[in-house]
């Protein structure tokens, strides 16, 4: 096996190839049915807003960091998260912090908060190690692997030892093919998708779909049920047993408490398993770039464990992990309805307007970006202001929705992907360019080849 490209200055990775301009309106929706982030065309790229009538109202697509931040932060609360979104996830997370509003979100944000605090961070580390080893213990005896089931296998432990308590009999290979699955039958866009049908229409999910919600909810089930008959302190399943309002004293419900479980089980592993997976691929793609975070990592942490403390002296590792989640966010697009009359970048925005707010487009945007469709870690080593809030660098969301597990998925994302650099030469085959297709999250269509193979330090 052997990679292609890699000793060159700048490795264009694969992309959306965006619409002409001069395509039909039937072609440019069947595009972005069939793939939502290649429904865009120049004036989306070219332009910070782009509004067209839809259905007696309009649409307006945002991609400049000003007005992704009025809507998703200054004026965040004369909008809500649209219809589709609560159709796409609402079987699985209706009553979860990913679907609900107002003093319900508040409620439940507040309880899940303290889990991903920064004083909580370097308590959560050594689990991360705890899977790393496991995990590169199997790869020893086999090295052929597929990035992003691989990487969804390690995930998804992490998550089961850091924030559900290592919880004894979870069958981690089931729950983590009954997300999957539950995101593919979901997040795959229909015609009737484009309708604006209320909230309230039930969306049909496949027989696969359903199934795997049926497996998800049982387990969610049983792991609280699990957890009431053996109380802990520090897990995330414990903080949504014993959640309280402090003024009223009331506690999350038991749907309340499952919705959410869930909705950790697809952003807790899910998200960072694609970042770490477009990572190694990119990396095994560059030579220069996997050495260099091999020389980081054994300036600062020697063959030793990456640890907590490690974090911010290891800049180059986290730059490349940026970089990939600008090229590939996990969540690329944002939906948001105005429910209240404003104004945005200078247009009217009425109530009943829609939004999408694209970040995968905003991130690739020659207005916002040098050399936009180039792998280039060493822009934000040039640049941290990129990172700044309110910059056009969004992989996570802004404002008071931003991804309460922030702080978290980065800190694995970096141990991952040091640990494995560090250890391991990563062997892509020739002509491997995975598209990027998008369903909820934006994954490599086809999975990604690949071998790892150990090096002698």
């Amino acid at each position: 096996m052997t990679t292609s490209q890699a000793d060159t200055p700048l490795f264009i990775p694969p992309h959306a190839q965006p619409l002409t301009g001069d395509e039909s309106f039937a072609y440019a929706t069947w595009k972005f049915l069939r793939n939502p982030i290649e429904g865009f065309g120049p004036m989306a790229y070219g332009q910070p807003i782009v509004s067209v009538p839809s259905f007696g109202k309009k649409l307006h697509i945002i991609t400049d960091p000003e007005g992704m931040n009025a809507v998703l932060s200054q004026d965040f609360k004369r909008f809500t998260k649209t219809a589709i979104d609560a159709r796409i996830l609402g079987p699985a997370t209706k009553e979860g912090l990913l679907s609900v509003h107002g003093e319900q979100w508040k409620r439940q944000r507040k309880s899940v908060a303290p889990m991903f605090a920064k004083r909580h961070m370097s308590d959560l580390a050594p689990l991360i190690t705890a899977s790393m080893r496991e995990f590169t213990d199997k790869l020893d005896t086999r090295p052929n692997i597929e990035l992003n089931g691989a990487m969804a296998e390690l995930t998804f432990d992490v998550l089961a030892k850091a924030l559900l308590g290592d919880p004894q009999g979870l069958d981690k290979n089931r729950l983590k093919s009954a997300t999957r699955n539950v995101l593919t039958s979901a997040g795959t866009l229909r015609p009737d998708d484009l309708l604006p049908l209320p909230k309230w229409v039930p969306r049909p999910i496949s027989p696969k779909g359903a199934s795997a919600l049926r497996k998800l909810k049982k387990a969610a089930d049983q792991l609280i049920a699990a957890r009431k008959k053996e109380p802990q302190q520090n897990d995330l399943v414990s903080l949504l047993i014993h959640a309280e309002d402090t003024k009223t004293g009331r506690g999350l419900s038991p749907k309340e408490q499952r919705d959410n479980l869930i909705g950790f089980f697809i952003a807790g592993h899910e998200t960072t398993a694609l970042t770490l997976t477009w990572a190694l691929y990119l990396v095994g793609m560059h030579a220069p770039t996997a050495a260099r975070i091999r020389e980081e990592v054994l300036s600062v942490c020697g063959e030793g464990d990456i640890t907590y403390d490690d974090m911010e002296r290891l800049p180059f590792t986290r730059a490349v992990i940026d970089e990939t989640m600008r090229l590939y966010p996990p969540a690329p697009m944002l939906n948001r309805e105005c429910h209240e009359e404003t104004e945005i970048l200078g247009r009217k925005i009425e109530v009943g307007d829609t939004f999408l707010l694209c970040n995968y487009v905003m991130h690739r945007t020659e207005r916002l970006w040098d050399n936009p469709l180039a792998f280039d870690p060493d822009r934000f080593m040039r640049d941290p202001s990129l990172r700044a809030k309110g910059s056009a660098f969004m992989p996570f969301g802004a404002g008071p929705r931003i991804c309460v597990g922030m702080a978290f998925a980065l800190m694995e994302a970096v141990m991952a992907l040091g640990t494995l650099v560090r250890d391991y030469d990563i062997e892509i085959p020739m002509g491997t360019f995975p598209r990027p297709l998008m369903t909820v999250t934006l994954r490599p269509e086809g999975g990604v080849p690949a071998r790892l193979v150990r090096r002698e330090l």
